[in-house]
């Protein structure tokens, strides 16, 4: 701990002794100056008290005193007044200039080193609480630094965030695009919906519809439905290729078989994504009707989908393959890579195709998330319905889906898959 360091300033000779040996004797460092020209910014001295002759309030004495209130270095100085004067009127005028504190002469040694110890103490708390406040000050200074680093990195980062949302908006602008139109398939299926909902902006899910004109009196219907690897996205990259290869395969290539075009998409998804020659296992679960309209047949294959349909009011089920296309390495594998199913269609049939992103919604267990016989209760209740008042049950159903089988890791859309089922009624 430093020294006090204490300045007697414009004393008389007997008050100056009288007070430096007071002071040293407290263990004090005591400096006298007979001059009221002290200029405390230009002090190489760093003093903690000033006693001064409190009956000299000149020019100068003013002077001294208003420069150590205004500078941040030396306004916490101590200051007695050492008076011959008690009145009121007097000390008002020497607390006015800046004393903290007066002596009256003849000065006795223990009322001044009484005094000298209480400004002493009070001003060093003062200095203490100076340099609480300007380590406060610091820290605030630090934390307003923060904060508009934040608040820029936050700006930047909802800019980005918007570009990004715009970005992917855009997208699912093009991928509505690349979806069958409804018109299309109304003109084919009138007493048929669609419920698409992706899970994020754009969708791994994705349908497919052809109408095969092969004579005036004679057409096929070709419809798929396909989950692809991966959510928002890189499920939407997928599915694109799923579009353009069923496009290449049934109206290129001229395949209108089930079983053969989930085979042909297959080889495409390994020859795009060259799955030969790296480690990449994309690739999507797809089921594919073809309906005969002159033969009233239904064809079914599926990749890892299912499709179920109810003929008089009885619910009927058919399991695809567990093999998807794409993504697993097969060798010596024969040609029939997927099982053809027939069904016939010559009563009224009801037909569901779907993903299994509805029936993840209606699963209450992590580990059994895919709840089918419950799917399956439901499509019992509703398929008497009309098509329309259907689509507006199964919606009714995931708005009001409860919030205690709702997972915790869902996004803000509350949905943990993309979600596609397509129906559609044949009266043939």
């Amino acid at each position: 701990m430093s020294t006090s360091r204490v300045l007697i300033v414009t004393q008389t000779s007997d008050d100056s002794t009288q007070i430096a040996h007071t002071i040293t004797r407290m263990g004090f460092v005591a400096d006298t100056q007979q001059t009221t020209r002290f200029e405390v910014s230009a002090s190489k001295e760093e003093y903690d008290l000033v006693l001064l002759n409190g009956d000299q309030a000149s020019q100068n004495v003013q002077h001294m005193l208003q420069q150590m209130r205004s500078s941040t270095v030396h306004q916490r100085i101590g200051v007695i007044a050492v008076t011959d004067q008690e009145t009121d009127e007097h000390l008002a005028r020497l607390w006015e200039l800046g004393v903290h504190d007066f002596i009256t002469r003849p000065i006795n040694a223990l009322v001044l080193e009484a005094r000298v110890k209480s400004v002493l103490q009070q001003q060093a708390s003062l200095k203490k609480i100076d340099a609480q406040n300007a380590l406060l000050e610091l820290k605030m200074e630090e934390l307003q630094l923060q904060k508009e680093v934040l608040t820029e990195q936050k700006t930047s980062i909802a800019q980005a965030n918007e570009e990004i949302t715009d970005s992917i908006s855009y997208a699912r602008r093009i991928q509505d695009a690349m979806l069958p139109a409804e018109k299309e398939i109304k003109s084919s299926l009138p007493a048929s919906f669609i419920l698409f909902r992706p899970r994020n902006i754009v969708s791994g899910n994705f349908y497919w519809f052809a109408k095969k004109q092969l004579a005036d009196y004679y057409h096929k219907l070709i419809l798929a439905v396909g989950d692809c690897t991966g959510q928002g996205v890189p499920g939407a990259f997928m599915s694109m290729i799923g579009d353009s290869l069923l496009n290449h395969t049934v109206h290129d290539l001229d395949i209108h078989e089930p079983d053969q075009i989930l085979g042909e998409m297959d080889r495409g998804v390994w020859a795009k994504l060259h799955q030969n020659d790296n480690n990449n296992r994309d690739g999507m679960d797809l089921s594919l009707c073809m309906v005969d309209i002159k033969a009233k047949l239904l064809k079914f294959a599926g990749a890892r989908q299912n499709l179920v349909y109810f003929q008089n009011n009885e619910l009927f089920f058919i399991q695809g393959d567990e093999r998807k296309i794409g993504g697993m390495k097969r060798e010596n594998t024969p040609d029939a890579l997927f099982q053809l199913h027939s069904i016939d269609v010559s009563i009224p049939t009801e037909v569901y195709l779907f993903t299994d992103g509805y029936q993840n919604q209606l699963g209450n267990d992590p580990l059994h998330q895919v709840n089918t016989n419950r799917f399956h209760k439901l499509l019992r209740e509703i398929h008497h319905h009309p098509a329309q008042e259907q689509l507006q049950l199964l919606e009714d159903r995931l708005a009001s889906w409860d919030d205690s089988e709702k997972p915790s890791n869902t996004n803000a859309t509350g949905l943990t898959d993309d979600v596609l089922i397509w129906y559609f009624k044949l009266d043939l």
